[in-house]
């Protein structure tokens, strides 16, 4: 459920209110902006609802508000384009942090599950090294595909027909998520799983 209202809010939402736009007449700055409306709302929700800033939230904020600024005097809708690579790199590199402290795949199991479950990933956690090695390596999997996930964004921004680029933006976000959950996930069933199992049984 929660990946489908992501997908709906920094995809579908944007992407719609662009074309919608668009084929009201609407010129392409005003119709980019606009339809960064809903990711806007929900990072500033999200931020009220946790009563604190996090690192990630207040830096996709910032580049958010940033990009609408500096695009605002420009008026280069290019620049709005290009955002959506530059918070995907902030992701990715914010992925690849974790790796230092709490691998990011540790941190998103334990969001997932409760329970027995989770004392059991913590325990995998704590006593198997080849568990911890595979979390490591399925959080770079995710960092390293998010950045270079960014770069190909920036690239089609500047490159692209602009209203070719929300379409082919769209599309890219969920072939790369899928290709990302995928991989990461093959990976973690063939080489973490009997360490989950030994050390947690």
């Amino acid at each position: 459920m929660r990946v489908i209202w992501n997908l709906f809010i920094n995809v579908a939402a944007p992407v719609g209110i662009f074309y919608g736009l668009r084929a009201g007449g609407v010129g392409q700055w005003w119709a980019l902006t606009l339809g960064a409306v809903p990711p806007a709302v929900v990072a500033v929700w999200g931020l009220a609802r946790k009563r604190r800033v996090d690192a990630l939230g207040a830096f996709t904020l910032a580049v958010l508000l940033l990009s609408v600024g500096v695009s605002f005097v420009t008026g280069s809708p290019r620049l709005l384009l290009a955002k959506d690579g530059w918070l995907t790199a902030a992701g990715g590199v914010w992925v690849l942090a974790t790796l230092a402290r709490t691998p990011f795949y540790l941190q998103a199991i334990r969001a997932l599950t409760a329970g027995a479950i989770r004392e059991r990933a913590d325990a995998a956690w704590r006593d198997s090294a080849q568990f911890r090695h595979t979390m490591r390596v399925a959080t770079a999997i995710w960092g390293v595909g998010l950045v270079l996930d960014a770069i190909v964004r920036v690239v089609l921004a500047y490159t692209l027909p602009v209203d070719r680029v929300p379409l082919v933006s769209g599309l890219q976000y969920v072939v790369v998520f899928l290709g990302l959950e995928l991989g990461s996930q093959i990976y973690v069933r063939r080489t973490g799983k009997d360490a989950f199992k030994e050390e947690t049984a």
